[in-house]
């Protein structure tokens, strides 16, 4: 009975070190441990993004560059999203978009978006999505940059789908709710 309590006790002590120190970075935890301990113990606002803005899919070679200041190290992803005006479920991604990511000014890597790899529907409607997550990346990125960091994203061929939606997309990048 001692030795259980022990351990209950000892497993509450952990979580709370993991959920308090990977919220504010102090302790050298893998991301994927942070990430796997936030879906289980989620901060208020661990999904808020921490990029929303207008993006425009359909132009090609449209590009704008964001500065990220994460506020947890986890796994984060970018997405597209129609709060409004929600894509259909038979929406696919269908564009090109270059990824590039900085610290300072100094590009640290690249990638290609060309498909979806999630999307979330809404609520009680299993015929539209309400988020569509194109990529996922680790803050810190390359296991140390943290600080200073950008990404830039560019269209390299449009996806003309998304036009329609113009009016209520938006870019997004925020903690992925994909464990």
């Amino acid at each position: 009975m001692k030795i259980k309590t022990v351990i209950i006790v000892a497993g509450i002590l952990f979580v709370s070190m993991l959920t308090a120190g990977s919220s504010r970075g102090n302790l050298l935890i893998p991301v994927g441990i942070r990430h796997f301990t936030h879906l289980i113990f989620p901060p208020v606002d661990l999904y808020e993004p921490i990029v929303n803005d207008e993006y425009l899919f359909w132009e090609e070679g449209f590009s704008k560059r964001y500065l990220l200041k994460p506020k947890y190290l986890d796994i984060y992803e970018i997405g597209l999203h129609s709060p409004t005006n929600h894509l259909p479920a038979i929406y696919k991604f269908q564009g090109i978009i270059k990824v590039q990511f900085f610290s300072e000014d100094k590009l640290l890597f690249e990638k290609e978006i060309s498909s979806q790899i999630a999307c979330d529907y809404v609520a009680d409607d299993m015929t539209h999505y309400k988020n569509v997550s194109l990529l996922n990346f680790e803050i810190p990125l390359l296991g140390k940059y943290k600080n200073d960091i950008s990404v830039k994203l560019t269209v390299l061929k449009p996806d003309l789908n998304l036009e329609k939606y113009s009016n209520s997309l938006k870019m997004y990048i925020a903690v992925s709710s994909i464990p």
